[in-house]
């Protein structure tokens, strides 16, 4: 079944998530994925709430949650997160497709 990984990073040190950014550019596409949005600030519009006013949303459409998992556990992902890991903060959600 289809699902959507909605991302929000908040960095701390631009620099380090360059790196990361780097590292684990096209990864996704290898798994399945598929970058559908992507909004920083400016980019995106905030309707209600402020759970979404800082960083940078993302939202990934992957096949099923085990791709999206693959993903995450390959060994290039795990490299490009121990780039990230102290340059802000990544929350992500995975939700299921109801198509």
């Amino acid at each position: 079944m289809t699902v959507y990984v909605i991302g929000q990073a908040r960095v701390d040190d631009p620099e380090g998530f360059k790196k990361y950014s780097a590292k684990v550019k096209g990864l996704a596409e290898k798994f399945g994925g598929k970058l559908i949005a992507a909004g920083g600030p400016g980019e995106k519009t905030i309707i209600e709430g402020d759970q979404f006013k800082d960083g940078k949303v993302v939202v990934f459409k992957y096949p099923s949650l085990e791709a999206y998992q693959n993903y995450v556990n390959s060994p290039e992902y795990q490299e490009g997160k121990s780039l990230r890991i102290n340059s802000g903060t990544l929350d992500v959600c995975v939700v299921s497709s109801v198509e």
